[in-house]
């Protein structure tokens, strides 16, 4: 059975090319925003009394083919298979984040940062409900078993932190630095952004405040 889904609006970022995190920085710099077509005003009723909202995407741009075992870039020597990760060459290229909802002004949605590319088309909103979304005892799958686990997590959500080498020479001493972060442009997995070239200009007025979000991975 074929499925058709349309768009609903268009998720505006400051990201071209390759250069989007691969997961959403709530702090990053730059203006977020959703239009959502005017068709679809009604609704948003309510949607404000929410703080953080579920957004769903299109992978308009993901290149084939799909692969069913892939790597993550934040652990590139351990194979997992496509439903254990975020890559975006999936059978059906759908995108989810969960950003906070600033403001709704009309049909303009602004938003916290997402990893998504400039232009993306958007499929769905759906609200983040605390009760109901938040589970006490969710685990981290494959990446509780990483043995630099807390070093892999510290880098997928973007933290400062420090590198710690161990140099095998006869006074065996140790060393502490921090790296700038790492370059951003592989997709393959843990996170929902995909490539889009075609640039999108748009005016509005809206009083963003822009957050310095300064990290070392």
């Amino acid at each position: 059975m074929d499925l058709t889904f349309q768009s609903i609006g268009t998720i505006h970022t400051p990201y071209f090319a390759f250069n989007a995190p691969h997961q959403p920085i709530p702090n990053a710099p730059g203006d977020f925003w959703i239009t959502l077509k005017p068709d679809y005003v009604d609704a948003l009723k309510a949607l404000d009394s929410f703080k953080y909202i579920y957004v769903l995407y299109q992978f308009d741009q993901a290149a084939p083919p799909v692969e069913l075992l892939t790597t993550s870039p934040w652990a590139p020597e351990t194979e997992i298979g496509l439903f254990a990760s975020r890559s975006p060459k999936r059978p059906n290229p759908i995108g989810l984040s969960i950003v906070q909802l600033k403001e709704i002004q009309g049909n303009e949605l602004i938003i916290s940062g997402i990893d998504a590319y400039n232009g993306t088309p958007l499929l769905d909103i759906k609200p983040y409900i605390h009760f109901l979304d938040s589970k006490e005892d969710a685990n981290n799958g494959w990446f509780d078993a990483l043995p630099d686990k807390e070093h892999t997590m510290a880098h997928a959500l973007g933290l400062s932190h420090e590198h710690e080498h161990q140099h095998l020479h006869p006074h065996d001493d140790h060393h502490h630095h921090n790296h700038d972060h790492h370059d951003r442009t592989s997709y393959e997995d843990g996170h929902d952004c995909h490539h889009h070239t075609s640039e999108h200009n748009h005016t509005h007025d809206h009083k963003h405040t822009t957050h310095h979000h300064e990290h070392n991975d």
